[in-house]
C-alpha cells in the first residue's frame, strides 16, 4: 500500500495529537486511584483517631458498665425468682388419699406467653385421670362430672386434635405444663407436657391471626382434694382471632383439661402411645 507524503504527515500529526491524550487519560486514572486510596487511608486514620478519643473511650466504657450492671440485676432477679418458685411452688403431703395441687410461678423471659405449670401430688390410695377435650367456648359446664360424660368430639373446631384423651397418673408429684404460641401466621401451636414427657402437641388454625390466654384454676396456694371432694377442672385454652380489618373474635371452641377419679373410656393422649 502506497501513502503520499501528505497522508504520512497527516498520520504523524494525528499520532502526535493523540499521544498526549492517551497518556493524559492514563494519568487521570492513576490519579483517581491514588485519590481513592488516600480517601480510604484518611477514613481509616479518622476511625483510629475516633477510637483513641478519650471521650469516646469513656462513653464506650460507660456502655459496657451499664450492660454488665443490667446482666447482674437480671441474674439476681432470676435467682430470686427461682427461690420464690421453690418456696411457693412446693406441695405438702396431706394423706394417702388426698390429691393436692398448686400453680408454679413462671417468669416471662421474652415476648412469648409463659407456660401454665401445675404441681400435682397424686395420692397412693386413689385413682386420678388427666383428661383433655375440645369443647364449646360458651354454654358448657366446667364441672368434671359433666365433662366426664362428653363423648363426641366437635367437627370443624380449628384444633388439630379435638380429643377426647385421658391418661391415668401415677402416684407421686408431677409437673403438668401447658404452653401456647407463639403464633406462626394463622397457626397457633399448643402443647401439654407431664414432666419432660409430651402428652399432646397440637395446633389451632382459623380465619384470622390467633393469640391466646390460658384460663385456669387459681392455685397460688395449695388446694387439697380429699375423697369427698370432686377433682377439679384445670384449664381452658382460649383462642382470640384478629381479622384483616383488626376486628377481634373469640374462637368458638376451647381446649379443656381436667382431673377425674374415673375413666371415661377415652383414647390415650397421642404421645403416650409413642415409646420414649
Amino acid at each position: 500500500m502506497r501513502f503520499s507524503i501528505r497522508s504520512l504527515l497527516a498520520i504523524l500529526l494525528l499520532c502526535a495529537i493523540s499521544f498526549p491524550l492517551v497518556t493524559g487519560i492514563a494519568d487521570l486514572r492513576r490519579d483517581e486511584e491514588m485519590r481513592m486510596q488516600l480517601r480510604v487511608e484518611i477514613e481509616t486514620l479518622r476511625e483510629r483517631m475516633a477510637l483513641d478519643d478519650p471521650q469516646r473511650r469513656r462513653i464506650k466504657q460507660h456502655q459496657r458498665d451499664e450492660l454488665t450492671s443490667i446482666r447482674a440485676v437480671r441474674e439476681r432477679a432470676e435467682r430470686q425468682f427461682e427461690t420464690l418458685q421453690q418456696k411457693y411452688g412446693g406441695i405438702e403431703i396431706r394423706g394417702g388419699d388426698v390429691l393436692s395441687l398448686r400453680t408454679v410461678p413462671q417468669l416471662r423471659r421474652d415476648k412469648t406467653q409463659p407456660p401454665v405449670v401445675f404441681r400435682i401430688r397424686v395420692p397412693t390410695d386413689r385413682d386420678v385421670w388427666l383428661k383433655y377435650a375440645v369443647i364449646p367456648a360458651e354454654g358448657v359446664s366446667r364441672s368434671p362430672d359433666q365433662l366426664d360424660d362428653r363423648q363426641d368430639p366437635p367437627v370443624g373446631s380449628g384444633f388439630a386434635h379435638p380429643g377426647h384423651y385421658e391418661w391415668k397418673l401415677e402416684p407421686g408429684e408431677h409437673l403438668l405444663a401447658v404452653e401456647t404460641g407463639p403464633a406462626r401466621g394463622k397457626v397457633l401451636p399448643a402443647s401439654v407436657r407431664l414432666g419432660d414427657k409430651p402428652l399432646l402437641e397440637t395446633e389451632f388454625s382459623g380465619d384470622g391471626i390467633p393469640s391466646t390466654g390460658a384460663y385456669h384454676i387459681s392455685g397460688t396456694k395449695q388446694i387439697d382434694y380429699p375423697p369427698q371432694r370432686p377433682l377439679p377442672w384445670l384449664l381452658n385454652i382460649k383462642v382470640d382471632l384478629r381479622h384483616d380489618d383488626n376486628s377481634r373474635q373469640d374462637a368458638p371452641f376451647d381446649g379443656c383439661l381436667w382431673l377425674s377419679d374415673r375413666s371415661s373410656g377415652y383414647d390415650p393422649f397421642p404421645h403416650t402411645m409413642v415409646d420414649p
